[in-house]
């Protein structure tokens, strides 16, 4: 990222590694530098969707999503929204938790999003409040 200009960036949509769930042959990355590279790049209005879960320790989940999405909001982003993203596969559970099924998807924004567009999603048995009760 060091090679990009600085606010030139619309849009980043991304699912970075977390938790150490996966072995990336010895590469580890810091996340406070990648936020900050993120910050930087990114245009003002601009929108990064940071997706992450938790992995579970000693039989606790880490929090690691919460308190990256705490960390960008102290570098200056916005958190203009969290979504929930559902997994499509999942391993099979230990016998005292609930599937993880889902992952955050943080909605990130530099400043006010220049663009958006809320999906309309019918739903049954539910009256859509949400456009007009959060803006």
């Amino acid at each position: 990222m060091k090679k990009i200009l600085d606010k030139s960036i619309d849009l980043i949509v991304t699912s970075p590694p977390y938790d150490n769930l996966r072995d990336y042959k010895g590469y580890s990355f810091k996340f406070e530098n990648i936020a900050k590279e993120l910050y930087r790049i990114i245009k003002d209005g601009g929108v990064c969707v940071w997706v992450v879960g938790d992995a579970v320790v000693d039989g606790s989940e880490t929090g690691t999503s919460f308190k990256q999405a705490l960390y960008f909001k102290e570098i200056g982003f916005n958190l203009h929204d969290t979504m929930i993203y559902q997994k499509n596969s999942y391993p099979f559970p230990p016998s005292n938790r609930y599937f993880c099924v889902f992952e955050y998807m943080f909605i990130l924004s530099k400043g006010n999003p220049k663009t958006t567009n809320l999906m309309k999603v019918p739903t049954r048995g539910y009256e859509d409040k949400s456009s007009s009760s959060r803006q």
